[in-house]
């Protein structure tokens, strides 16, 4: 069954919505852009895209690894899960889906979460929510934050903030914006108003676009005020700006520097999950086959523990 499988990895930004067919399973980071499909070409073009293809089992393996955080800048993050989440969610309710990449889905998933269970605990490294709450709430002892977007990351940060911090909300989905203020309890900035956030000295942006939202007019008067900090999380990045950590812009490359990985212990534990996951990808290829009365395939001597990280 997995022999079918077609994973295609972009990093993000260089691929547009309008290219895939909405048979697609589609899971965006802030890295990259994954495309799975089961049997069957996801793009609107006849030519496929070849560097970026991973395919059988070790699209299954290449999934799972990201799912568990360790294709993560930040190694074992967390917000990968809401994300995957998301994603399933919005494919579970095409009405092209295809029932067998929804199992596949689903036994990821469960492989993941028993992955971070037996060897990813305690490895995590704080959050892109948990740093942006440090440089706002703790540094900058930040009493009103605006988060700009309205999307999961959007939801982690307000999490974060709402303990210590009045907390307002800025973006284009006006549903979604109203569902999250009333859960919240936040003020709302209407979306066509954003351009008065000059007046607001802390931000959080998680707002990822090839557009410019905040440029450098819009930094020249913000930054006048005498305290601020704005915290761009989106990407590609929607700002556009000569200001630096040491100004008042933190970027999201300064938040990955910030959570690097430390050696020793991790690393190990790190190497112990990535052998478990390859076991754990040839078993479940053996099941598929099992279940749907496919000849087993060869198991692929490319896959190996890679303790590499991206």
């Amino acid at each position: 069954m997995l022999t079918s499988l077609k994973l295609w990895n972009f990093s993000s930004g260089t691929l547009q919505d309008e290219e895939l067919t909405s048979n697609a399973f589609v899971l965006r980071t802030c890295q990259r852009t994954l495309v799975l499909a089961y049997d069957l070409n996801p793009f609107h073009h006849e030519t496929l895209p070849k560097n970026e293809l991973v395919t059988g089992q070790d699209a299954y393996l290449f999934l799972l690894e990201t799912i568990c955080g360790l294709k993560s800048k930040l190694i074992g993050e967390n917000e990968i899960v809401g994300q995957f989440k998301e994603a399933y969610k919005i494919y579970a309710a095409s009405t092209l889906k295809d029932t067998k990449l929804l199992l596949i889905l689903e036994k990821l998933f469960k492989d993941a979460k028993d992955i971070r269970t037996q060897y990813l605990i305690g490895i995590s490294q704080k959050t892109y929510a948990s740093l942006t709450r440090r440089h706002l709430i703790q540094k900058a002892k930040a009493e009103h934050i605006v988060v700009v977007g309205s999307g999961a990351l959007a939801e982690d940060l307000i999490n974060q903030f709402k303990k210590k911090a009045q907390v307002s909300i800025c973006a284009r989905n006006t549903h979604k914006v109203a569902e999250l203020a009333k859960i919240h309890d936040l003020n709302v900035i209407p979306w066509e108003e954003r351009s008065s956030l000059t007046n607001q000295p802390f931000i959080a942006n998680t707002i990822g676009t090839d557009s410019i939202l905040f440029d450098e007019a819009f930094f020249e008067v913000w930054r006048k005020q005498e305290q601020h900090l704005f915290v761009d999380l989106g990407s590609p990045s929607a700002i556009k700006t000569s200001l630096s950590l040491l100004e008042g812009v933190v970027r999201l490359e300064d938040i990955f520097n910030e959570g690097a990985i430390v050696e020793g212990q991790k690393q190990e534990q790190i190497a112990l999950a990535k052998a478990a996951m390859v076991s754990l990808t040839i078993k479940r290829r053996e099941l598929f086959d099992q279940k749907f009365k496919r000849t087993p395939e060869l198991i692929s001597p490319q896959i190996t523990p890679d303790v590499r990280y991206i």
